[in-house]
């Protein structure tokens, strides 16, 4: 209540509630991992922690190619990150892939395109048919699935799903914000 008291303003003070709430659920979903299953939790993290791709854009200026050197680095930091997420996702499965067992069933991971689908297609029909909030939705939908990948690496036979709902939330929210750039 302090911190409230002496605030700058609201929106400090949402800032605040919002990183707090994050760490909260963050540490909750990290502590119960077991040990097997920490380093494939550690690259999907990195894999979603290269959503920094997001910011890089949004810092681009919404230009295609960079006016200034600080348009420039921001085109770097997309780059950069790019190679995160795409290695995260990569040595994720890799790892997961070590811990397959002969006896294991048959996976269809590549079903897990379909929701994947259905989702940037909804996107692109509310930005086609003039519906804005549709990328704060695609944002708030893409953030869920990331959350819970994470949540879902914490056990050895929810992994490959945590791998694939990461992969469907970090693509949801590249798109969106690819598609929400000013190309002019």
């Amino acid at each position: 209540l302090a911190i409230g008291a002496v605030s700058p303003n609201p929106v400090f003070s949402s800032m605040l509630t919002k990183f707090g709430l994050a760490s909260i659920c963050g540490y909750q979903t990290v502590w119960g991992v077991t040990p097997a299953l920490h380093s494939p939790l550690m690259s999907v993290t990195n894999a979603i922690s290269g959503l920094t791709a997001v910011g890089g854009m949004v810092l681009a200026g919404g230009g295609v190619i960079p006016g200034n050197a600080a348009q420039g680095l921001a085109a770097l930091a997309v780059v950069a990150s790019a190679v995160n997420i795409g290695g995260g996702f990569t040595i994720t499965q890799r790892m997961l892939d070590m811990f397959k067992r002969p006896d294991d069933p048959i996976e269809h991971n590549n079903l897990y395109a379909i929701p994947g689908a259905a989702l940037l297609a909804g996107w692109a029909v509310g930005r086609y048919m003039g519906i804005d909030e549709v990328t704060s939705a695609t944002y708030l939908v893409s953030s869920a699935l990331c959350i819970a990948a994470i949540a879902c690496l914490s056990k050895q036979e929810s992994a490959r799903t945590g791998n694939a709902l990461g992969l469907i939330g970090v693509s949801g929210g590249v798109v969106a914000t690819l598609g929400g750039l000013n190309t002019d």
